[in-house]
């Protein structure tokens, strides 16, 4: 689903002040067939950066774009994204939601392939390890279970289902990046849609205003 009408500068600019927290950037490609179709993200080869045409190239469905949450240069981020891809996946993540406005927090709701992804947008960068601590106190408040959490008990294990907080970790090392999370408003590359906030138009303009 590319976008056909040019995306003002505006536009752009509002994007990259909302979402890109430091330069570096993945890609997200495709590989195999029908049912073995998979998805995975890699990092550009060459010394890229984000720009502002790597954002008209994500947002026009020419690329799809992966961003890391964390700034390795403060140790802080400008998000906190919330990913949940498993059955009852929306019911937990309107859960949050709830309880975030509960503590006078807004947050957007962004549909997912197989789920959901909850955004919050920070009015000033926020430590990752605050980030993390408070969203895992989030989660308790409503039992929607963390992926990698290890249950209790003798035969306790890591959890594979639950929502996945970005970030995932609490800080950075030198050259470390952490791991990416699919762009807002971009183009999936195995089903080729392009998932919205819930709450808004299906225009650029409408969701970033919203």
């Amino acid at each position: 689903m590319a976008q056909k009408e040019p995306l003002s500068l505006s536009l752009l600019t509002e994007y990259f002040a909302l979402f890109v927290n430091r330069r570096a950037y993945t890609i997200q490609a495709v590989t195999g067939k029908n049912d073995d179709t998979k998805c995975f993200y890699y990092r550009p080869k060459s010394k890229c950066e984000m720009s502002l045409e790597t954002i008209r190239k994500h947002l026009m469905g020419e690329i799809t774009i992966g961003l890391y949450a964390i700034n390795p240069a403060t140790q802080r981020c400008k998000w906190i994204a919330i990913d949940a891809d498993y059955e009852n996946a929306l019911r937990d993540l309107l859960r949050l939601q709830w309880e975030l406005r509960n503590d006078g927090i807004d947050s957007a709701l962004e549909r997912s392939r197989r789920g959901g992804h909850l955004w919050i947008l920070a009015q000033e960068p926020l430590l990752a390890c605050e980030c993390r601590r408070y969203v895992q106190s989030l989660a308790s408040r409503v039992r929607a279970p963390i992926r990698g959490s290890r249950s209790q008990g003798k035969d306790s294990r890591a959890s594979l289902e639950g929502i996945e907080i970005f970030p995932k970790q609490d800080r950075l090392a030198a050259g470390e990046f952490g791991n990416a999370i699919r762009g807002p408003l971009g183009v999936h590359r195995r089903d080729g849609k392009r998932y919205w906030f819930y709450g808004a138009g299906y225009e650029f303009e409408a969701q970033l205003d919203y």
